[in-house]
């Protein structure tokens, strides 16, 4: 039995001409259908108007004269709507999204196009049908459009954010395999003039340039930006094709939802500049750096140092306040995009599993963001923060709410020291690690050992990476670029689960690794081993 919620049709993606229709029962977005149904009728649109309804498949098929070959591809179509599309109430249950990727490596090689088809649409219809009926604002490439994907991420929608998932991944799949590798490869290669049309778009300042509302000409921009009126035409009209801005009219540019959020959004500015002033260039070194210091775990060792007159990242940015400055906003934007946020931390650990009077010390904690949070639902516990860096406690310190001062302390240190906070509860560390290649990583560790009592907890909120294949295609992408992105960077890494534990137990024969968690609709992981010393 399968439940949806009004008439409605898919178009057949295997036979022309061919739309499949659903009689679906009438009710609210929240309510109880009126009635269900599992008939199927398909209707011919051209050359005839015939319809040829049916219970059976195979006899649907035979009125529809369908080639034989097509019959097992249209079977797995309807099935998949059959058996995944389902009413809101059914969505927040544990039934999961419909998806064509195959189970083994080799299936997961030779997707069908008419099964991706069949999963981009079904998935399309729920993720569509929540937002019409919740009343949230619709994906749009206009200027209006929201600027994040309108569905709130938590528990309640976990299943509209796996079928948005799907329908992400299908998308590729089927735009990847319809392409073919001749032509995937032969434009792959030429996607670094996407960003060098981001380059000029932001170091130009177009996005400000044009209008909220209306137009302007490319003359004009031109002439604001001190450069021809053909140049400007060749870049901006490369960045449409990715959709930031259009042209209304002939000659004129406009703002699309993309390049109004480059307008409007600072942290959406300062991520892109980071990226196409600070680390493309370092991207071309990669192959130098892998050729000079293959096994190097060194900060200085890296390809950003060789783009950057061999300065590490961490050099080189405090030489250059600004730089710092925008690293830091650019930061912001990464860590505060869906997936990320701190609330998952908080709502993905038992935490009322620590005494009611527990101390958290967090390790590297910058203004101590983290803690505050968590202070809110745990009136008793006491937090020190820690880091290296003097004004981040102190802007820390000077912004706390009043009212949970007395819970908070703030202490300079630099984690690769012996920890000076003995016997806390629990050392908290997020975002740290993950800087650092497997060599300071482990000084990290060992540097908490005197400090610990028998029975206190490390936790990492970081990433641990799934084994190839298991992970959402679009996620893992994701994941896999960061990974690549902290060895060019700072010879660092993001780790599996099975690094965590040899981690620990090279520090320290005491840790027990507890294991690696992943809340629900986050992308970072939460690693935790306790001390045991009896």
């Amino acid at each position: 039995m399968f439940t949806l919620r009004r008439s409605g049709h898919f178009w057949s993606p295997i036979v022309p001409n061919l739309r499949l229709r659903f009689p679906r029962p009438i009710g609210g977005p929240t309510g109880t259908p009126i009635a269900t149904t599992r008939s199927l009728s398909f209707e011919r649109t051209a050359p005839s108007s015939e319809k040829l309804g049916s219970n059976s498949l195979a006899a649907t098929v035979s009125k529809a004269r369908i080639p034989n070959y097509h019959i097992p591809n249209l079977w797995a179509g309807y099935s998949c709507i059959q058996n995944r599309y389902q009413s809101y109430s059914t969505m927040a249950s544990n039934t999961t999204p419909p998806t064509a990727a195959g189970t083994t490596p080799e299936s997961r090689l030779r997707p069908k196009l008419s099964e991706l088809a069949a999963t981009i649409a079904a998935n399309a219809k729920i993720v569509e049908d929540y937002i019409e009926a919740q009343g949230l604002p619709y994906p749009s490439f206009a200027a209006d459009g929201p600027t994040n994907f309108p569905v709130p991420q938590n528990g309640e929608t976990q299943k509209i954010h796996e079928a948005r998932q799907e329908l992400l991944t299908a998308s590729k799949h089927i735009y990847d395999l319809a392409t073919g590798p001749n032509e995937f490869l032969r434009w792959l290669v030429w996607n670094y003039n996407d960003v060098s049309t981001l380059h000029v778009v932001t170091a130009f300042n177009i996005p400000e340039i044009v209008p909220v509302d209306g137009d302007i000409s490319y003359a004009e921009i031109g002439e604001k930006c001190n450069l021809p009126e053909l140049k400007i035409r060749q870049v901006l009209r490369l960045a449409m094709t990715n959709r930031i801005f259009y042209e209304p009219r002939h000659g004129y540019v406009a703002h699309t939802a993309q390049s109004r959020l480059l307008r409007e959004d600072p942290l959406m500015r300062n991520w892109i500049s980071y990226n196409t002033d600070d680390l493309a260039p370092a991207s071309l070194q990669v192959v130098d750096a892998l050729k000079k210091y293959p096994g190097s775990g060194e900060t200085g060792e890296t390809a950003f140092a060789l783009a950057h007159g061999n300065e590490s990242l961490f050099q080189f940015l405090g030489a250059r306040p600004e730089r710092a400055k925008r690293f830091g906003t650019a930061m912001s934007a990464f860590s505060t995009g869906q997936g990320y946020a701190v609330e998952h931390l908080i709502n993905g650990y038992d935490w009322s599993g620590l005494p009611k009077d527990a101390t958290i010390v967090d390790v590297g904690g910058a203004t101590g963001f983290v803690c505050v949070e968590l202070a809110k639902s745990y009136p008793e516990f006491k937090f020190i923060v820690e880091d290296k860096v003097k004004p981040q406690l102190e802007l820390g310190e000077a912004t706390l709410d009043p009212a949970l001062k007395p819970r908070f302390s703030y202490v300079v240190h630099d984690f690769f020291t012996e920890q000076p906070v003995k016997g806390a509860d629990v050392y908290l560390i997020r975002w740290c690690m993950h800087n650092w290649s497997d060599k300071y990583a482990g000084i990290m560790i060992k540097s908490l050992v005197p400090a610990l009592k028998n029975g206190a907890k490390v936790i990492i909120n970081e990433l641990a990476l799934p084994d190839p294949n298991t992970a959402n295609p679009w996620e893992e992408r994701r994941i896999r670029t960061l990974d690549v992105v902290m060895m060019m960077c700072l010879n660092a890494l993001e780790r599996e689960e099975g690094d965590w534990k040899r981690l620990f137990a090279e520090a320290d024969p005491r840790f027990r690794f507890e294991g690696v968690k992943q809340p629900p609709g986050c992308l970072m992981n939460i690693v935790e081993a306790t001390f045991v010393d009896e």
